[in-house]
């Protein structure tokens, strides 16, 4: 299922504005996965994996660690 035609301009503008390794970060997140498994699976910090996830608040304008998820599946960037 193409999950773009659910999505509106100004989300796919938001998401473009995210490098590869935060969309992934950002998936990682919404599986419910915590900065310690994050940093695991991807051979990071801990420290590197919180300064992506303020990147990714920031670009898709969120203030909260929940936003993020609700976020992604309001807009259909993944599903449960």
């Amino acid at each position: 299922m193409n999950s773009a035609k659910y999505r509106n301009t100004n989300t796919d503008e938001k998401m473009n504005m995210l490098t590869p390794r935060e969309t992934e970060i950002l998936r990682m997140v919404v599986e419910g996965m915590n900065n310690r498994q994050i940093a695991d699976q991807l051979f990071i910090s801990v420290r590197t994996v919180e300064t992506h996830k303020t990147a990714i608040l920031k670009k898709l304008d969120l203030s909260s660690t929940v936003e993020p998820v609700k976020f992604a599946l309001k807009n259909k960037i993944i599903e449960l």
